[in-house]
């Protein structure tokens, strides 16, 4: 895994296709595939057309309620993806646990039409960003809790157009590893000359 790349990659799938109807669509018998960006994208790769769902990160916070202390050892199966195949390989290594952290991502959807916008907001709601146990799946075969913090309703007019916005925050739930692998081996000898013999008697 690797720290926020692979969460920003999880939410854009999952976000990736989602689809409207409208008169168009209906004539060319097909649906219209909504897009999706991360929010303030070079302009020269970007083909902006409505309807489309933008994704920003806006807060990385510690989440204490979730924190432990101590190490962990890579045969412990459930921790597996916390260690590269090379660690893996060599043997015999530890970690510390890592740090539990919540990302904030604002999703936000922009159309003209008030169907669209309607159509995108169930289908979020309803599927790709339920209110109760939502998760995002990452590369690694590993998952993250999403939970649903606000959906706000953002219409406004713009250059004498209507321009339909929701603005959803979410929470991912991830964690931060600290340190490096601290590699462990095996004693090779015992030199019983290096001991020296206490009297408890005294």
């Amino acid at each position: 895994m690797t720290f926020l790349l692979s969460e920003d990659k999880g939410v854009r799938n999952k976000l990736s296709d989602i689809t409207v109807q409208d008169q168009r669509s209906d004539f060319e018998g097909k649906l219209r595939t909504v897009g999706v960006w991360f929010g303030i994208p070079d302009q020269e790769i970007r083909d902006q057309s409505y309807p489309y769902i933008t994704i920003d990160l806006i807060d990385i916070s510690r989440d204490f309620a979730r924190e432990m202390r101590g190490v962990i050892d890579e045969t412990t199966q459930q921790a597996e993806y916390l260690f590269s195949n090379e660690d893996l390989s060599t043997g015999g290594g530890k970690l510390d646990l890592p740090i539990p952290v919540n990302l904030d991502y604002q999703i936000t959807t922009y159309s003209r039409h008030p169907r669209h916008d309607r159509e995108i907001l169930a289908q979020l709601l309803t599927n790709k960003l339920p209110m109760r146990a939502g998760v995002v799946d990452l590369d690694d075969s590993t998952s993250r809790r999403l939970d649903v913090l606000d959906v706000a309703k953002r219409d406004m007019v713009e250059q004498g157009k209507r321009l339909f916005m929701n603005a959803i925050t979410v929470r991912v739930s991830s964690e931060l590893a600290q340190g490096t692998l601290k590699q462990l081996y095996k004693v090779s000898s015992i030199n019983p000359e290096l001991f020296t013999t206490i009297d408890f008697s005294a």
